[in-house]
């Protein structure tokens, strides 16, 4: 996807998605855009990405990586 349409969609997903968007970066490399998202089961998950996401004009593949429960840290300094 084009640089532009990568901040579009960063805005997109924002705009859209408040309350599953905790956070959207425009990133170089293999991805174009990676968000952080949350949902409360695995089956609202899966209509989010399913349903909404991918249907977005913009959006031409999707990958989903779901953090490991109790391995998951942030660094504080």
């Amino acid at each position: 996807m084009p640089a532009k349409s990568s901040g579009d969609l960063v805005n997109r997903l924002l705009e859209d998605y408040p309350q599953f968007v905790k956070e959207v970066e425009a990133v170089y490399g293999e991805a174009d855009v990676i968000a952080r998202i949350e949902t409360t089961s695995i089956e609202e998950l899966h209509r989010l990405v399913m349903e909404q996401i991918q249907k977005l004009p913009i959006v031409t593949v999707t990958r989903t990586f779901i953090i490991i429960p109790n391995m998951h840290r942030v660094q504080t300094r």
